[in-house]
């Protein structure tokens, strides 16, 4: 299992998690509240946690999926700057043949 690249998704589907949380409790507590909102921010930012989820557990694994979606990932933030751009880059470093462990 590759570890970092494991542990790099399972903090981002984290922050995701909490942001969708907490964007749709404070949609919830104002004035407009209404459950189309709630299903907007769940959609924009429970699509990026799904899918960090989905290559977390593919990392965890060894698939071959996991790597493809990782390296996905990887270069849809580089360009959420600047700290998407560094963690893009570690995901790409992470999915080369080299440090890629398949599973059996």
């Amino acid at each position: 299992m590759n570890k970092s690249l494991a542990r790099i998704h399972l903090g981002l589907a984290v922050f995701y998690g909490l942001l969708t949380a907490l964007f749709c409790l404070f949609h919830l507590t104002g004035d407009n509240a209404s459950g189309t909102g709630v299903l907007v921010f769940a959609a924009i930012f429970g699509t990026p946690l799904a899918l960090h989820s989905a290559a977390l557990y593919g990392v965890r694994t060894g698939r071959l999926w996991g790597r493809n979606l990782s390296r996905t990932l990887g270069i849809l933030l580089l360009f959420a700057l600047p700290i998407g751009t560094v963690l893009g880059t570690f995901v790409l470093m992470r999915t080369r043949q080299k440090d890629w462990e398949h599973s059996v």
